[in-house]
């Protein structure tokens, strides 16, 4: 009896094997019934979502359902999916039986931008032109103003949009500052201007120097000086000096 034990495993660990292999020889032959798509975003809008891959693939003359699972090039579409303007990392590409699993995790997108021409784009979090799609329909900072007319889907955005990238990141760590700032306009001189959501203040915000005290000092000024005096009553406030506010009436 001191035998049996050892040899019920052997015997389970054979038939394991051999029903791998088995598996690894007849895979091939399935035939992929459906495709699933997992897209991973920071966003609450999903950019590019399975509809669209199955139109990407549709475009590409991908053929994949029906197909003989070793007659999917798994390389080609992880390769079509890399060059997507949406999406960051393709993750995998796989089968699961006959079913083709296609995961990846989509740019999060940050800035919605206007340049002076009437075009619009988007900036990722990294800084990076990303096409506009109305499939994006989250709260996104608003810049416009002086901003260069030239850009390109993947390549990174104009040097100002970058530093209004940078204010944009600082805005959106607070609750505070992510619910009371809404756009920014880059004025004449390359310095930005905030626009508000309560009160309607222009804030002369200058640029990145100080940016963190400078945005303390506006939740200071917001907490303990307008909600008593009233948010309408300043329609500017000039943030731009070391430890002041200077505030202009309307």
């Amino acid at each position: 009896m001191k035998y049996a034990k050892p040899i019920v495993r052997i015997l389970l660990s054979i038939t394991l094997l051999v029903a791998f292999i088995l598996a690894c020889i007849h895979m091939p032959k399935q035939r992929c019934e459906r495709i699933s798509v997992v897209a991973h975003a920071q966003n609450e809008s999903v950019t590019l979502s399975q509809k669209d891959v199955e139109s990407l693939l549709s475009s590409a003359k991908i053929e994949i359902l029906g197909k003989e699972v070793k007659e999917v090039d798994l390389g080609e579409i992880s390769t079509l999916l890399k060059a997507n303007p949406y999406i960051s990392n393709v993750n995998f590409v796989h089968f699961a039986g006959k079913k083709l699993v296609i995961d990846y995790t989509l740019k999060q997108i940050v800035l919605h931008v206007f340049t002076p021409n009437g075009e619009h784009y988007f900036v990722d979090n990294e800084g990076t032109v990303v096409p506009f799609t109305a499939k994006m329909q989250d709260y996104l900072m608003i810049v416009n103003g002086n901003i260069p007319d030239k850009h390109t889907s993947g390549k990174k955005a104009p040097k100002k949009v970058q530093e209004a990238l940078s204010l944009t990141r600082k805005i959106n760590e607070n609750d505070f500052y992510q619910a009371q700032f809404r756009q920014i306009y880059l004025n004449s001189q390359g310095e930005m201007e905030l626009s508000t959501a309560v009160g309607g203040q222009t804030i002369l915000f200058g640029n990145m120097d100080d940016a963190d005290q400078k945005l303390r000092n506006l939740k200071t000024v917001y907490e303990n000086g307008l909600s008593h005096k009233g948010y309408n009553t300043y329609a500017q406030l000039d943030a731009r000096y070391k430890n002041r506010i200077i505030a202009t009436r309307k």
